[in-house]
């Protein structure tokens, strides 16, 4: 057997090194990168669906039991409204206000606010959410700092590992390739 023979474990060894190293570049360099643009636009649609599912807001907000939980602060404020700052600002009109008018005044209020306050929180949201879309805002971000470039940073170790196993992927090929000439030869 020849001495020769034996170059067959480091030829083989690079060999799987050289392949995993060109497959790897062209992965990171190549593949990945023309990529970004259709994950960018996926990662968006999931982003909105996934705030169309999970944050269910114009239902949320239109909930009588938030509005009944915000009563308290509107009715204070109200309170403050037509007690003091009214009698302040028009001090005449105070003259010819009681307690019962302001009573009045005050449920009347009151009221109108319980029938409003819904619909207005919904036009809010509404438009809330066009001006907020999850799915542009993802996209936009993604598309700006491309996911390629955020993964070449964290890729570097399992590249390497990738391109080692390559080299002992080829170290085996050429082990058994070097057995089978001998039983050959």
């Amino acid at each position: 057997m020849s001495c020769w023979l034996f170059l067959i474990l480091p030829v083989s060894a690079f060999a799987g090194w050289l392949i995993h190293w060109i497959a790897g570049n062209y992965f990171m360099n190549r593949y990945l990168p023309r990529q970004d643009a259709p994950l960018a636009a996926k990662a968006g649609h999931w982003a909105g669906q996934l705030m169309k599912q999970s944050f269910n807001i114009e239902q949320k907000i239109s909930d009588p039991a938030l509005i009944e939980k915000a009563m308290p602060s509107i009715e204070k404020h109200i309170d403050d409204f037509l007690n003091v700052k009214l009698k302040e600002e028009i001090p005449m009109l105070a003259m010819f206000i009681g307690n019962k008018t302001t009573d009045k005044i005050r449920e009347v209020f009151i009221d109108q606010l319980k029938t409003l306050f819904p619909q207005v929180m919904l036009q809010l949201t509404a438009n809330l959410k066009n001006e907020l879309n999850p799915e542009q805002i993802v996209t936009r971000q993604l598309t700006e700092k491309p996911l390629s470039s955020l993964m070449k940073k964290d890729m570097a170790a399992q590249l390497r590992r990738y391109r080692n196993a390559g080299l002992l992927y080829g170290l085996v090929i050429g082990l058994v390739n070097l057995v089978l000439l001998c039983f050959v030869l």
